[in-house]
């Protein structure tokens, strides 16, 4: 067994948008994952199909910021029924295209990729989106391309949440 430990940077961004607008915008964005795009996969895969037809395949579910949302967990419901004030999602979102750039050096790297971020709303009604540094997490692995990766790939993150809290021009 091996362990390591990582320093995680945390960003929250506080948005003057409403919970609202923050999800609605950020999920304009993204891409949807759904069922077609894993047959799609599994067809590519038995046609023995070629890189450029793979990212021609996927590319037609990728939103406008470069990502595609894996998954969403509510946790409203969670918090009303613990009587809790405020919102909050959580969101899965990624790139195949961009994790197999990293993945295929270091196959681990399926831990972080796709990544996550949260966004919610506090007791006074503020809404923020959380996210930990993909790059600090990928850090770890000491590996030229995977770092270039994960720099390109934070960069799209944060473009996508500048965007969506309204803080991008």
């Amino acid at each position: 067994m091996t362990t390591t430990s990582l320093t995680i940077q945390h960003t929250v961004v506080e948005s003057k948008r409403s919970f609202e607008e923050v999800t609605r915008a950020l999920e304009e964005q993204l891409g949807t994952a759904d069922e077609r795009l894993y047959d799609i996969g599994r067809q590519l895969i038995a046609a023995n199909a070629s890189w450029e037809e793979v990212t021609q395949a996927v590319e037609a579910y990728v939103g406008t910021s470069g990502f595609i949302i894996f998954g969403k967990t509510d946790h409203n419901v969670i918090l009303a029924l613990a009587r809790k004030r405020g919102r909050a999602y959580q969101y899965v979102i990624g790139n195949p295209l961009l994790a197999v750039q990293m993945t295929q050096y270091q196959p681990e790297v399926a831990l972080y990729a796709p990544t996550r971020l949260a966004v919610y709303e506090d007791h006074e009604k503020r809404t923020f989106v959380a996210y930990d540094s993909f790059t600090l997490q990928l850090a770890q692995y000491e590996h030229e391309e995977i770092m270039r990766m994960a720099q390109f790939v934070e960069k799209k993150l944060e473009a996508l949440v500048a965007q969506a809290v309204g803080t991008s021009s």
